[in-house]
């Protein structure tokens, strides 16, 4: 299946067989919990299955005080 991932502003289309958001972190060195996850612009829980086409976002998390 062929998606597109943007990770902090920067786009790549990936050909992957992988099924939800964890498995294409993990075969990409993502840390989660660094990041919010938007799929076709709604923002999904992290098990969320993948489909052809799909358009994932990675927003990094930013916290201070």
């Amino acid at each position: 299946m062929k998606i597109k991932l943007v990770v902090d502003g920067k786009a790549r289309k990936i050909d992957t067989k992988k099924s939800t958001i964890i498995d294409l972190a993990k075969s990409h060195d993502i840390v989660l919990s660094n990041y919010i996850v938007r799929v076709n612009g709604k923002i999904v829980p992290e098990d969320e299955k993948l489909k052809d086409g799909d358009v994932i976002e990675l927003f990094k998390v930013i916290s201070g005080g």
